[in-house]
């Protein structure tokens, strides 16, 4: 019973810790205070991040490149292979029904020797090769 106790107290510490500010006001339990910020309190503002290559050379992340190298490599890892450990699937579709072997067990975790944990590195690893060899390929066509 302490522990559910213990539990729930941090649950609701962290939760009350990344709260919204405009749900802060809501709750009996909120710890923030509404005071506004005094004048020389250092307001924070997000901004738009511009990287950069080298000296003068932009970098653009572009969406449409993430979204072109995720199908470049999903929908070819769709296709049936004779590799052992894919079962006669493809990479996709073998690691998909290793999610879904070890979500019909879940509050278990998988092993350590089960090949979920080999799929899950097989297929994230060439997931992210494909999407940085696409944003190189569009960064790199036409800028010299």
């Amino acid at each position: 019973m302490m522990r559910t106790a213990v539990l729930l107290l941090a649950l609701a510490a962290s939760a009350s810790a990344f709260a919204p500010a405009s749900f802060a006001g809501t709750s009996k339990l909120a710890l923030r205070s509404r005071a506004a910020p005094q004048q020389g309190a250092v307001a924070l503002k997000a901004q738009k991040q511009d990287f950069e290559i080298s000296d003068g050379v932009s970098f653009d992340l572009n969406p449409v490149v993430a979204g072109i190298s995720f199908l470049g490599w999903t929908v070819p890892t769709l296709l049936p292979s004779n590799i052992p450990l894919y079962g006669g699937k493809g990479l996709t579709a073998a690691f998909a029904a290793s999610i879904g072997t070890n979500l019909a067990k879940f509050p278990a975790p998988p092993g350590i020797s089960d090949p979920f944990w080999l799929l899950c590195f097989i297929w994230h690893s060439g997931l992210f090769a494909t999407l940085i060899f696409g944003t190189i390929g569009y960064n790199g066509y036409g800028k010299k």
